[in-house]
């Protein structure tokens, strides 16, 4: 039996009689974490990763709980040096940057980070893309690379089984590339340095909003922007070269201006020019 023929007997089996015999390789299927009957996301990603010949990943949140058990899997890919593409965002500041620097040692692999706030658009897509040759395997859903995502939480995903003529992959794949060739698509070296120091900040600023008895939200939702992670990385990195003073000039109409003095790194408010 062809592979077409397959694909059409697997259609039959998903969308118009579930008694018709199949095979799964070609069936389309809902994939989603069931303890009661075994059922893993994180399963049918590595079932997938292992026979693939190239993948494309794009998920708004990593986390090293995530990634960490399909590590052995990746690194198989790596030594058999089947490609892979993983795009993920600064959506929220969630994804974990270890996490983020772990995934770019594998060779095999090119990460980049979607920056939501240069495009000013929001990023929550959820999808794995698995070629092996001419035919699709995609993943689509609510799943991202967590630990509860993938193991836990109650997910819902389809898989789409396609050739790389069907309508609805190429719509997909065309979707994914033009995401991973925009001018917002930053490789690790673009965004790892800022977005590393913006998630320690903010990571920080929640930890402290949790120990308050009533959380305050501006406390919580305060975030440094752009240009304030650029002066402390900068300043940090005086401080680190033996300098004990550092001297900031902003431009007029900035609200908040990062100084340093003796050694300590701090805040300081201000408004209008420098006289």
């Amino acid at each position: 039996m062809s592979k077409i023929d397959e694909l059409r007997l697997g259609f039959e089996t998903a969308y118009i009689d579930g008694s018709v015999v199949s095979n799964n390789i070609y069936r389309p299927q809902f994939v989603s974490n069931n303890h009661k009957e075994g059922k893993k996301v994180l399963s049918s990603i590595e079932d997938e990763l292992l026979v693939c010949d190239g993948f494309q990943i794009s998920v708004a949140f990593i986390t090293m709980n995530g990634i960490t058990p399909l590590l052995q899997t990746l690194k198989e890919l790596e030594k058999r040096n089947i490609k892979g593409e993983i795009l993920t965002t600064n959506y929220l500041n969630f994804s974990e940057p270890k996490a983020l620097k772990k995934l770019n040692e594998l060779s095999n692999i090119t990460l980049k980070m979607y920056d939501v706030e240069v495009a000013n658009e929001g990023f929550h897509t959820k999808g794995y893309i698995f070629r092996k040759e001419e035919i699709y395997h995609i993943i689509i859903g609510s799943s991202n690379i967590t630990s509860a995502a993938l193991t836990d939480n109650r997910e819902w995903n389809t898989k789409l089984v396609s050739t790389v003529h069907g309508e609805t992959a190429k719509e997909i794949v065309t979707e994914f590339n033009e995401l991973w060739n925009s001018n917002y698509a930053l490789t690790f070296d673009e965004f790892y340095e800022n977005y590393n120091e913006r998630y320690k900040i903010i990571k920080h600023q929640r930890e402290v909003a949790k120990q308050e008895e009533i959380t305050s939200i501006e406390k919580y939702k305060l975030q440094p922007n752009s240009m304030q992670i650029g002066f402390i990385i900068n300043l940090k990195k005086i401080l680190e070269a033996g300098e004990d003073r550092a001297l900031l000039i902003s431009a007029t109409g900035e609200r908040d201006i990062f100084m340093t003095g003796e050694r300590n790194l701090g805040f300081i408010r201000v408004s209008g020019a420098w006289s």
